[in-house]
Order: structure tokens, then sequence, then C-alpha cells
């Protein structure tokens, strides 16, 4: 049954069906293969796969996106970076960074922050003279600290399924998104010399002043939610609902850019970008179900056993599926799928769940920039007007940035458990 489900999901990939109905279909070929299985199984596994708490946080998650798009709120955080930053050699290049770490601690989504930066910066960076190919390949680049840096709808998704906790998993994330980010400024340095970026106008303090004091109440949500999970306030499931109701706050009542009937649509938008989410979920839980049933976890588990049962050798092994793997499959059905196999092989070597869920994760989210099918690379497309081809040929050296961030969180495991450890003492 599980060379059928295998067999059945490759073919419904390579004929174009979205992942959700590939991971679908392919469940539904097995079970009908098997024959004793009855076919309502289908239904009610994707079901269950659906049935936690802790999902209520994607939704919300979704909803904060829209609300600081449609808010003011993302403009704000991109004007403070170009006070902060824009005004060196290359400067709108560094704002696009900045403004992305900085709109991840509030999102926790790729595709919501390659959409509501890209919309902005790719346009200013073109009338600035950047080649559109390096200003979408940067956006995109740039999105993946969405999922690392905290919140993250990822590390949601790998804390319900391993059973590791989601406050530490964020936490875990923040100096390897930091990381991420000086990756990516370091090659903007480099472009930047070799290509002659011009650089914006120096701001005055009275600009500087008051471009902070406008982003003042947006930079406080990451606190508000990272505080509050690790003061026992609210769970991480109510920190999102908390992050959805500040960022409707900050919109409709102090910055009043979201007019009233503009809700319906904002909602609706919300609502369909869940509806993808939880439907690959849901779907991926049929496909997970089947490999548990005909055992692969555990043959995989005992082949890479049978190569070496050092946690650095491991860790290599899982690094080289995880990236072939993150090439054709988006986060969610890689962490529904995966976890359930690899997370007890890395408990059985000695590696802490913590750091093995943050290795996890920035595998997942390279796979979103790694042609030719990377989530973000399609987004950035379609906001920044520009062919997969241009954007495929310019995002390789990012990839390689974001592979040697890998490699360094990989080997140097203290940089994803020093802060849980700190903040969060067992």
């Amino acid at each position: 049954m599980a060379l059928v489900l295998i067999a059945a999901f490759l073919v419904l990939l390579m004929l174009g069906l979205p992942i959700a109905y590939a991971l679908a279909g392919a469940g539904l070929a097995a079970v009908v293969f098997q024959g004793k299985l009855n076919l309502m199984i289908v239904a009610g596994k994707m079901f269950e796969g659906l049935d936690s708490f802790v999902l209520l946080a994607i939704p919300f998650f979704m909803l904060a996106g829209a609300l600081m798009n449609e808010g003011g709120i993302t403009r704000r955080l991109i004007r403070f970076a170009q006070a902060m930053i824009g005004w060196v050699a290359g400067g709108l290049a560094y704002v696009n960074v900045v403004a992305s770490m900085l709109f991840a601690g509030i999102s926790g989504s790729a595709a919501a922050e390659a959409a509501a930066i890209g919309s902005v910066m790719i346009p200013s960076m073109k009338e600035e003279g950047y080649e559109e190919e390096f200003a979408a390949a940067l956006t995109a680049a740039a999105s993946t600290m969405g999922p690392i840096i905290p919140p993250s709808i990822p590390m949601i998704l790998y804390g319900i399924i391993a059973n590791v906790s989601i406050g530490a998993l964020f936490l875990a994330g923040a100096i390897p998104g930091i990381l991420l980010g000086g990756g990516f400024m370091g090659l903007v340095w480099w472009y930047t010399r070799t290509r002659g970026y011009p650089a914006g106008p120096r701001p005055t303090l009275a600009e500087l002043v008051t471009a902070f004091r406008d982003a003042l109440l947006a930079l406080t949500m990451p606190g508000i939610i990272l505080g509050g999970i690790l003061g026992g306030v609210f769970t991480p499931t109510e920190s999102a609902a908390v992050a959805a109701v500040y960022a409707f706050v900050l919109g409709a009542f102090v910055y009043r850019e979201i007019a009233w009937a503009r809700l319906p649509t904002i909602l609706a938008e919300a609502g369909l970008g869940t509806a993808i989410v939880m439907l690959v979920i849901g779907a991926s839980e049929l496909f997970a179900w089947i490999l548990a049933a005909e055992q692969v976890p555990q043959r995989l588990a005992e082949g890479v056993l049978a190569v070496s049962q050092s946690p650095w050798v491991v860790l290599l092994l899982v690094n080289v599926v995880l990236f072939i793997l993150c090439i054709w499959l988006e986060p969610a059905p890689l962490l529904i799928i995966l976890v359930p196999v690899l997370a007890p092989l890395a408990a059985k070597v000695g590696i802490d769940p913590v750091h093995f869920g943050t290795v996890f994760v920035i595998n997942a989210v390279i796979g979103l920039i790694t042609p030719p099918v990377g989530a973000s690379l399609f987004v950035v497309c379609s906001v920044g007007k520009i062919t997969l081809e241009k954007i495929s040929r310019a995002i390789w050296p990012f990839v390689g940035m974001a592979v040697a961030i890998l490699l360094l969180v990989t080997y140097v495991p203290q940089l994803a458990t020093w802060l849980p450890r700190l903040l969060m003492p067992r």
C-alpha cells in the first residue's frame, strides 16, 4: 500500500494537481488498492488531523497579517526600517531585509510576508535602479524569516506533532532567524559593492523620531505575544487571537486606516488563506497515517541507524533528505508526514527535540525559495510582475546562504537551545 501511496502522489504532483489534492488523491488510491478499508476512513482521518485546539492559531495569525496590511502597520514598519538604514549604499535592499525581520515578529507566515513586503519594496527598488530579479529574489529570501522568527506557524505544527513546547520552539527560532537576516544583509553588501547600488537620503533626527513613534505600537506586538506566552498569561493559540485583536485595534482605532466596509474582504482573504493551509494539513494527515500503518517510519529509522548512530551523521543525513523533499513539498505536509518519522529517530540518538525542531523548520522554509516549486517564489512573481525563470536564476546565492546558516545551526545547537534554556528552564 505504501508503494501505491507514494507512486500515486508523485504521478498526481507531476500532473500539476495542487499539493492538497495530490496528497488526498494518493491516500484515496492507497485505501482503494488495499480493498479492506472503509472509504469513510479517508474523510475521518482528514478531519482528525484538523481536530486540534492549537491549530486555531493559524487562522488568527492569517487574520493578523491581513489586518496589518490593511491597517498601515506594514507600511509603518517599512518606513521605520528606511529611517534606520535606508540612507547607506544599497539602503533599500537593507530596508527590505530589516522590514521582513520586523514583519516576521508578527505574522509567522512566509507567504503573507512575501506579499506584504514585496508589494511595497519591489516597485520601490526597481524605481531606484535595482534589477527586478535581484529585488524579487531578495524579497522571497527575506520572507523565509517569517516562519523562523517567533511567532511561527510551522513551529506550532511541529510542537503539536512532536509534543514539544511551542513556547520553547518560538524562542529557539529567534537567533537563527536573526542570523538568516544577517546573512542576507551580507549578500546585499556584496551586491552593493559590485553593482554600485544607490544610497537613500539621510533622515533628520525629527524624521527618525517620527518614524520610530509611528512604528512603536506595531513593534511592541512581538513582545506582547512572546511575553504573554512565557509569562503564562495565554497559550500560543490565544496569543494568535491577541495578535489579531491588537492588529485590528491599531488599524481601525489608532491609525484609522481600516474602513469598516473593507472588513468582509479582509475576513474573506484570511479565511481563504486559512482554508488552503488547513486543507493541506488534513490531506497530509491521511498520507501520514497510511505511512505509519505500513511501518515506513520504523523502517526508515532502522535504515538510518544502520548507517550511523552518531547525532552529527544523523543530522547530516536528515538535512540531505529534507533538502531534497522540501523542493517538492510545502512545510505543512512535510511536517505532518515526516515529523512522526524523524523526531523519534532524533530522540533515539540523543538530539535535543527543540534543536531538532528548529533544524527541521529551517529546512522546510528553505524549500519555499528553492526552484522550481517554491511557494514564496510564486507569491513574489505575482506581486512583483516577474517571471519564474528570472527569479529562479537570481535566487541561488540566497539559497546557498540559507543552507550555510542551516548548517551552522545544525552543528552549533546552542544557537537554538540557549534562549529556551535561559527563559524556560526545565
